[in-house]
């Protein structure tokens, strides 16, 4: 990270929308828009809450996590790539909303707990982009039945997908220039310039910039890690065909990068013989 990058960063970045959101008369009123109701109090508010359910399982780390005073849970989430996935090609963000959920819904049910005692859930993402290319400011998913749409699974959970680029539907003017804020980075009205204003004081605190740059780092070596894993399966990946092709020792070891030991260990481990 560069000082110009951290004096730069707009609210469409996950890290300032997060910091900006810890104001909590900000964050109260964007989610009292967004729901287009009036929230007396937000009991509490987390972010960048990390939660791995195993610990062999996928940790999530969440943006910001609210509860109002009538015990529903939000979680809001800013989205600026419509992320492909890598075995699929397919976009991530919904399953990435069906993960969202199963998480956050074993993090609130603790043992012994009965599942009446779920709070409600909602969870928005705000996205640099139109998810569906319809023009929609949001987009609202609940679960109903397909034979019949009438009737709604009330498992008490909402998603929403808020679209920066929207042009039509019905949401709150401050919604809807909140929206344009995040895709202009230009305050319009009155919430936005006291965006604008958290964001600019944000970019001279010296505690949130050293923040920004242990995340920064912390990222970074998660994502060398994560590519020097896949390169690791892939060698793997190389060494066993080659066993199972019956190629030397030396010529595996030459191809594959794997050591002596490794590919003995890989070897036993699924039948085969190493070829001197």
């Amino acid at each position: 990270m560069t000082k110009n990058s951290f004096d730069t960063l707009p609210i469409s970045n996950d890290f300032m929308f997060k910091k900006v959101m810890e104001n909590k008369r900000l964050c109260k009123k964007l989610v009292g828009a967004i729901m287009q109701k009036k929230i007396a109090d937000i009991i509490y508010t987390e972010t960048e809450k990390t939660i791995e359910p195993y610990y062999d399982s996928r940790g999530v780390r969440l943006d910001v996590i609210i509860a109002d005073d009538k015990r529903t849970r939000y979680n809001l989430e800013m989205q600026v790539k419509n992320t492909l996935g890598d075995i699929s090609g397919e976009p991530v963000l919904p399953k990435r909303t069906r993960y969202y959920q199963s998480i956050m819904d074993m993090d609130m049910l603790q043992k012994g707990q009965d599942f009446d005692e779920l709070n409600p859930l909602v969870l928005v993402f705000i996205c640099a982009f139109d998810f569906f290319n319809e023009g929609r400011y949001v987009y609202t998913f609940k679960s109903r039945c397909l034979e019949n749409l009438a009737l709604e699974l009330k498992n008490e959970v909402t998603v929403l997908l808020l679209n920066s680029q929207g042009m039509r539907g019905n949401v709150t003017p401050l919604v809807k220039n909140f929206l344009r804020y995040v895709n202009e980075n230009v305050p319009i009205d009155k919430f936005t310039q006291e965006v604008e204003t958290e964001v600019v004081r944000l970019r001279q605190d010296k505690k949130a910039r050293r923040e920004y740059m242990v995340l920064s780092t912390r990222l970074k070596d998660e994502r060398m890690e994560g590519r020097r894993e896949e390169r690791a399966a892939r060698n793997r990946d190389i060494a066993l065909d080659m066993l199972k092709d019956k190629y030397t020792l030396a010529q595996i070891l030459k191809l594959s990068r794997l050591s002596k030991e490794e590919i003995y260990a890989l070897a036993q481990a699924n039948g085969l013989q190493v070829v001197e």
